[in-house]
């Protein structure tokens, strides 16, 4: 028990850490990928104790035109949320479907009820092509009558 404590709470700790991290991403507006790489390249000597080469002038132009933090990306809930929720679906046929993982309890569940009508749309459309399906079978099997002429005559050599 007491090497499970303590699993845990080295699991605890290296997720604390990994919030941490998420968290002290700093969004300044302006600032391209070539000013964080220029900012790392000048600490780069120091760390390594000799000198390092200059940067390719044609990186730091494609670079400079790339800003320093995804909009989209900044904060991601996958990095500084407390609580996830997965959404989760499971058809007739036991298949599983990961619906996506959310940062709010109403959001899974609004994936799910989207999913849910989608697959119950799904399910009637099937219902109708099944049903044309069989009624074109049904006709092509009446307009066909050389396999139940075969059977019938089979029959009837049986009966004598």
């Amino acid at each position: 028990l007491t090497e499970y404590i303590k699993a845990n709470a080295e699991v605890e700790k290296d997720v604390q850490f990994m919030k941490d991290f998420f968290r002290s991403e700093k969004n300044v507006p302006g600032r391209t990928k070539a000013d964080v790489l220029k900012e790392m390249w000048a600490l780069l000597p120091e760390v390594m104790g000799k000198p390092v080469p200059p940067i390719d002038e044609g990186l730091l132009e494609s670079m400079s035109k790339l800003p320093a933090t995804d909009p989209e990306h900044f904060q991601h809930p996958w990095g500084t949320a407390e609580k996830l929720y997965k959404s989760e679906a499971v058809d007739p046929f036991g298949t599983k479907y990961l619906l996506g993982i959310y940062a709010t309890k109403e959001e899974a569940q609004k994936a799910f009820k989207e999913w849910s009508g989608e697959y119950d749309k799904a399910r009637e459309d099937m219902k109708v092509e099944m049903a044309q399906w069989s009624k074109q079978e049904n006709a092509r099997l009446d307009k066909d009558t050389s396999a139940r002429d075969r059977v019938k005559k089979i029959l009837e050599e049986a009966r004598r």
